[in-house]
């Protein structure tokens, strides 16, 4: 009877975990087919701080945000977010050898 009870608690412990799983992905997706976000939907999306959302926005940063008049909630529009976040692209290898290679076929047609 002990070993059924443990097994049915294990089963229990797995459908949950399984549950909470599936909860966070409709989240996710919720938030994915959105167009416009409250600050709590940004920090999911962006895997920020609520905090360091609020502090980003009080030090004018180019993050792109919107409040409605009043109430002094924060609203991001996904799109917007979403490229403000890829915008600083950072050079891989093959950029950086390209740039040296540019930069010496430049050279050379300088001192010809």
């Amino acid at each position: 009877m002990v070993k059924i009870l443990q097994e049915f608690k294990e089963m229990l412990m797995s459908i949950a975990g399984e549950l909470k799983e599936l909860k966070e992905t409709v989240r996710m997706s919720t938030i994915l087919n959105k167009e416009v976000l409250d600050v709590n939907e940004a920090a999911v999306l962006t895997g920020y701080k609520v905090s360091y959302l609020h502090k980003l926005s009080s030090v004018g940063t180019d993050l792109p945000i919107y409040s409605s008049s009043g109430n002094g909630k924060l609203y991001f529009k996904r799109l917007e977010l979403l490229e403000w976040m890829t915008k600083h692209k950072r050079n891989n290898f093959n950029d950086f050898q390209n740039q040296v290679d540019d930069y010496f076929s430049k050279k050379g047609k300088k001192a010809a």
